[in-house]
């Protein structure tokens, strides 16, 4: 039956011809592709038979252990396949390969998302495609599913998820019924300045979980990404993401494709591959690279014979030789070239339907011109009518796909009344030059049909682009326009326009959309624009705009580390006499950002600028040299002496008083800068006078985002430094907890960090802090504040594990994990978590005779540990490997060093335990050697202990009666009451669950029990309580010093 054309004059030429060819079937691509195919299928099935440790085909019940334990690893690699080539090669038909065996399997998906070179600067575009698409299917899926992706991602995400649909529209239907309709009370800060620092640390983290939820209800999800040499920085960032993630059990395969003659002229692409190569086995994904060449004569024969279902390949090889001439063998060429034979009449299919004719020398003498295949596909279009080459073009400009409201709009602006536009869309998809793709709009078939079409004639130049865009501007509501604002903008920019204010304030807002997104390159660009189009008198004209520009321009440079740049456009806003002190404030917070993220040499320069911004607002630090620790204690007990009579006042009932003032919260943003600054420098004075600032301000003009953290900072440093104030820290740390429940404070989990490791971990058990760490790390995360967030994570799954004495077994398997999960972010916590585990590596070898944090993961003498922070880790491990090996040497270390643990970290909750340790090796040597200078610093620590059992601390019971009882042993006349004492120490740490402490406890009884006499009833006593002892350690794991006790029951 013949295919019946539109009722388009353009046809009338062509009206006995019979269409048998179909070019846009994916698979006429494959011939001569076998091996490649092959390749790209044993990856997808590596893939799909790669066991998975959670459980194969994780659903969404997993986010729900995820959400609970926060850090869960997978065991499942991601795949991703570059394929390369020339256009036309093939690359797409090869990605479609696989999509029916993805599709096959239960919960597969296969998306495609494509990149344009018109929008190679529009951040996201082909990311953001593929994720809609995801989207869409999910709305057509089961309501259970959209119910629970909708539920994970408001959780997790919370107003974060908000920043995603302008990306990704398709989402909203999604995560609607799950956000809050209710106006959460968010603190106010100051925006400019705030939204760069941790941006794309939130994407990533946002990217992530979204990927993570939409691939449980999907999996495998196979994502081909076409035209790679066109994508933004951004995305390519988010390929890495998304590959990288180690917390995302399910199965993801992500398919590049990009053309190997363009690459070279943006070397990003190379560089991000470059990069993903060398991190893809330390993050458990695999990258294949297959390069794609034209097609040999034969394969081109055999797409002949496919395409006119030939099943001679004699018949066809002359032919086949003359098309291979003239395409070089590059598939889409050779379609294309088939398509014009055959609408020319030189293939001609006979009327009783058996078989195809030709004229070899006929072909040869009429295609003797074609010399590529934009030249042949312009010959196509300009057999078509005026108004279908004039829609072709308006369509080109649009981008890879578009969308029929929008090529109305310009239609009706800039078309004919001649042709209806259903009409000549549908002979454009006729003609096989577009396809239509529902609701994402109609898509081009090939990018070098769109090349063709916007070359079509000299009139797609800067002034029809720029034509274009205003049209959009004008026709298009604000939310149309917020969609589509990249594209816009885009068109207008190609406009040349020299001057032109509105364009300016259009270019504004794309920066300001672009930076909301973490695409400071393309934030870059709309601010260099907006800048450009700016008039002479521009910050008289239109000052506001102006002033929004450079300072918007100084903070996306700075964000990419262009510091002349920003440092121009900075003194552009300096300079002006005009501008106020809070109008400069914005670009002298991103500069003082900027220079606190440095070396110790920068940060010094930031202090001293966030030093005289305060002057410059009116609030003054002022200090005398050689006062500054007499300055900050007296301003810290004033402050905690206002703080207790604020907080008695304080009704928590209802809203408190928030902060307004512009000035007041500038003046807070410089006070906790100032305080980030003196912690990394050491300037442990300026910290605290920084601190009782902050809750000054909060006390005498009411709070802002930043003041939880400034209250609870009080309690924290008032315990330390005017000592074991604890009720009072208790009590800050739990009003600024609940300062931030109803907010989205950026610094929440810094707060939750502070409250928990410097005051609420003296009061509330180690478990109880284990579960407000994992969602302050989660709020972090969220949050991008990854500094906090790998602190937090490497506190609750190393260090307080280690303290509440989990199996070091658990602890070594699950160290390695961590360490690629921070390193990914090249945090100094990855050489935290080392120490610990190369120190729990040492305590379980049969040998603990080292008494140095040093082996095969880690080497204290090579690593660099040069933080105060670190170099007190290694004081902290160090002395536990010398006490599990020689209580006579962790003696002596105790008298030469003494606090040097709590000179190193103050106020930290680990010195409990290493001050324990201190007490139990000076008892021991004490009742030995009977020497005066173990025992008088033993009873200091013992006094120390009770004090904390004074205030509150409730996991500390046994280090109380271990070191009762080794002070009752110091005397015969006490035996009977050291025996009771070692008994109940032992009940009492079983009943923790602190095993390591429980062997400690057995073992010290025996040795008490072998000190006391040589009967029967004791000796046997000894010996039950070393192997319990021996039993505990084995138990925790640690076996050389099972091994050492066994040699002593032998003994």
């Amino acid at each position: 039956m013949m295919k019946q054309a539109p009722s388009e004059s353009s046809a009338s030429s062509r009206r006995q011809t019979i269409r048998r060819f179909d070019i846009k079937t994916t698979s006429r691509g494959l011939f001569g592709r076998e091996n490649e195919v092959l390749t790209l299928r044993s990856c997808y099935e590596r893939m799909m038979s790669a066991h998975n440790d959670q459980s194969d085909g994780v659903t969404l019940d997993y986010y729900a252990k995820l959400a609970a334990d926060s850090f869960v690893t997978s065991t499942v690699p991601k795949e991703l396949v570059y394929i390369i080539g020339t256009s036309g090669v093939g690359k797409s038909s090869l990605a479609f390969s696989i999509k029916g065996d993805v599709e096959a399997s239960e919960n597969g998906l296969f998306v495609e998302g494509k990149f344009d070179l018109l929008q190679s600067n529009e951040p996201y575009t082909g990311i953001a495609k593929a994720f809609g698409m995801i989207c869409l299917e999910l709305l057509s899926s089961s309501k259970e599913s959209v119910i629970s992706v909708g539920k994970m991602l408001a959780t997790e995400l919370q107003d974060e998820v908000q920043t995603l649909l302008p990306l990704i529209p398709e989402l909203k239907a999604i995560v609607d019924e799950h956000t809050s309709k209710a106006a959460s009370r968010s603190k106010v800060s100051i925006q400019m300045g705030n939204i760069t620092e941790h941006c794309q640390e939130r994407w990533k983290h946002a990217f992530r979980l979204l990927s993570r939820a939409l691939n449980a209800a999907f999996s495998p999800i196979v994502l081909m990404l076409d035209d790679l040499q066109w994508a933004d920085e951004s995305s390519l960032e988010v390929i890495d993401y998304l590959v990288s993630d180690l917390q995302n059990p399910n199965r993801l395969m992500i398919l590049g494709c990009y053309r190997s003659e363009e690459v070279f002229d943006r070397r990003i692409l190379l560089d991000s591959i470059s990069k993903l190569k060398e991190k893809q086995t330390k993050y458990a994904f695999k990258v294949t690279e297959m390069k794609l060449n034209p097609c040999e004569l034969d394969h081109v024969n055999k797409l002949i014979m496919a395409l006119m279902t030939i099943e001679d390949e004699k018949q066809t090889q002359d032919l086949a030789k003359i098309v291979y001439k003239r395409t070089l063998g590059n598939p889409f060429f050779v379609l294309q070239f088939m398509s014009l034979l055959e609408s020319e009449a030189l293939l001609r299919y006979d009327e009783s339907g058996t078989k195809w004719s030709w004229d070899v020398n006929e072909i040869k003498q009429r295609t003797n011109f074609i010399s590529d295949v934009v030249e042949l596909l312009q010959g196509r279009m300009k057999k078509l009518t005026k108004d279908i080459q004039l829609l072709l073009q308006y369509a080109a400009c649009l981008g890879t796909s578009f969308k029929l409201s929008t090529i109305d709009i310009i239609w009706k602006e800039h078309g004919t009344n001649r042709s209806d536009l259903s009409t000549l869309i549908e002979v454009m998809q006729y003609e096989q030059l577009i396809e239509d793709h529902g609701e994402q709009g109609h898509k081009w078939i090939h990018d070098k049909v769109q090349e063709a079409a916007i070359s079509l004639s000299d009139k797609v130049n800067e002034s029809f682009k720029f034509q274009i865009g205003r049209t959009l501007v004008s026709a298009l509501d604000e939310d149309q326009l917020e969609e589509e604002l990249f594209d816009v903008v885009d068109l207008l920019n190609q406009g040349n326009v020299a001057t032109r204010p509105e364009l300016a304030a259009l270019n504004l807002r794309a920066a300001e959309k672009a930076r909301s997104i973490s695409a400071f390159r393309s934030a870059v660009q709309y601010t260099e624009h907006g800048i450009s189009m700016l008039p002479r008198d521009c910050w008289t004209s239109h000052r506001e705009m102006t002033l929004n520009l450079f300072t918007l321009g100084a903070e996306m440079e700075l964000a990419l580390g262009n510091s002349t740049t920003a440092e121009r456009y900075c003194d552009a806003v300096f300079q002006r006499n005009d501008c106020s002190v809070m109008e400069k404030f914005p670009a002298r917070l991103a500069l003082i950002k900027k220079l606190s993220g440095g070396d110790a040499d920068m940060k010094r320069k930031g202090m001293y600028m966030c030093l005289e911004a305060l002057e410059e607002l009116g609030h003054p630090l002022v200090w005398r040299k050689g006062t500054v620790p007499l300055q900050a204690v007296t301003s810290l007990v004033r402050t905690v002496k206002a703080t207790k009579k604020w907080l008695a006042k304080k009704d928590k009932d209802s809203l408190p008083a928030e902060m307004t003032d512009p000035r007041h919260l500038a003046i807070m943003q410089l006070l906790v800068r100032i305080g980030y600054i003196a912690y990394h420098i050491e300037q442990i004075f300026f910290l605290v006078i920084a601190n009782c600032q902050l809750v000054k301000m909060t006390i005498s003009h009411g709070e802002c985002d930043c003041s939880a953290l400034g209250l609870n900072s009080i309690g924290g440093l008032a315990s330390i430094i005017l000592k074991h104030d604890f009720s009072f820290a208790v009590t800050c740390a739990e009003t600024a907890l609940m300062m931030q429940e109803n907010s989205d404070s950026q610094y929440e989990g810094q707060t939750m960090w502070t409250c928990y490791l410097f005051c609420l971990c003296w009061t509330k058990n180690l478990s109880d802090s284990v579960i407000a760490l994992q969602r302050g790390y989660k709020v972090s995360m969220r949050h991008g504040d990854i500094e906090t967030a790998m602190w937090i994570l490497a506190c609750y799954q190393v260090c307080i594990p280690y303290i509440m004495g989990q199996p070091l077994g658990k602890l070594v398997q699950q160290c390695p994990q961590l360490v690629v999960h921070i390193e990914e972010y090249q945090k100094e916590q990855a050489v935290f978590v080392k120490m610990f585990h190369q120190g729990f590596v040492n305590l379980q070898s049969e040998s603990i005779e080292g008494t140095e944090v040093k082996g095969s993961v880690f080497n204290s003498e090579k690593d660099q540990v040069n933080t105060p922070l670190l170099l007190g880790i290694k004081h902290f491990l160090e002395g536990d490997m010398i006490f599990y090996s020689s209580m006579e040497m962790a003696a002596e270390r105790a008298v030469r060093d003494g606090n040097k643990f709590q000179k190193i970290l103050p106020g930290v909750f680990m010195g409990t335990h290493e001050m324990f340790h201190r007490g139990v090796a000076l008892y021991a040597m004490a009742r030995k050697r009977k020497s005066r200078r173990y025992k008088s610093r033993a009873i200091t620590i013992r006094k120390s202990v009770k004090q904390w059992i004074k205030d509150g601390i409730p996991y500390i019971a046994h280090y109380d009666l271990l070191l009762d009882a080794e002070h009752a042993a110091l005397s015969r006349k006490k035996y009977n009451e050291a025996d009771q004492l070692y008994e109940k120490a032992i009940e009492s740490a079983v009943q923790i669950g602190h095993v390591q402490h429980s062997a400690l406890c057995s073992e010290r009884y025996a040795d008490f029990l072998l000190h006391c006499g040589s009967s029967n009833s004791t000796n046997k006593g000894a010996m039950h309580q070393l192997s319990e002892s021996i039993r505990y350690y084995e138990e925790w794991g640690a076996m050389g010093k099972a091994s050492e006790l066994r040699l002593l029951i032998k003994s």
